[in-house]
């Protein structure tokens, strides 16, 4: 869309002869022609707003609630699922994801990656918060298959607090911000 006219630019439709739902869809941070998409028929899928084409898509086991972009690794990107778990993916082999990050017991809300791009943050319908590093404890190791063992280095949560819908570092890579259903936000400290 422009702002200044009242139909859109560029439209992308049933372009995977699908007419299914978009719920979510991310600018890549460093290509700013790239977008991302995540959409009812369980599917994850790129476009190019240059051309107006589709370039790939992934269809999951199930539906993707959330997407977002590593920031400092623009080709890399994370998603939460219905299915409990959140695969972060590399844009460049979108076919299977590069990493499984478990241990929520209910469906992955939302995702915020850290403003270092190290680890990310998710919110669930489980009512924790759970943070992921992409690295090896004290090592340089890339993201996903190269360092991470899928499993959460910290989980939050408090007695009243409900399903989480929204997370998301501070810039300063100090604390958290969580939104849940008991109508909160909390500030949490990135490292407890």
């Amino acid at each position: 869309w422009d702002p200044e006219r009242t139909t859109p630019i560029t439209t992308f439709n049933n372009l995977w002869g699908s007419d299914d739902t978009v719920t979510t869809i991310r600018y890549n941070p460093a290509e700013r022609d790239l977008i991302a998409h995540c959409s009812n028929d369980r599917g994850i899928g790129l476009h190019d707003t240059r051309t107006a084409s589709a370039l790939q898509k992934t269809i999951m086991g199930m539906k993707c609630n959330c997407l977002e972009w590593n920031p400092m690794e623009p080709y890399v990107f994370v998603v939460g699922n219905e299915d409990y778990n959140a695969y972060t993916f590399d844009m460049r082999k979108l076919s299977r994801p590069t990493t499984m990050f478990k241990g929520h017991v209910g469906a992955v809300m939302s995702v915020g990656w850290s403003p270092t791009g190290t680890e990310f943050v998710t919110g669930s319908y489980d009512k924790t918060i759970r943070i992921f590093s992409t690295r090896k404890e004290g090592g340089t190791a890339s993201h996903g298959a190269y360092g991470s063992n899928g499993t959460a280095r910290d989980r939050y949560h408090t007695k009243r607090m409900q399903r989480i819908f929204c997370v998301g570092y501070t810039l300063d890579h100090k604390y958290i911000l969580s939104g849940s259903d008991d109508t909160n936000l909390r500030l949490w400290k990135a490292r407890s």
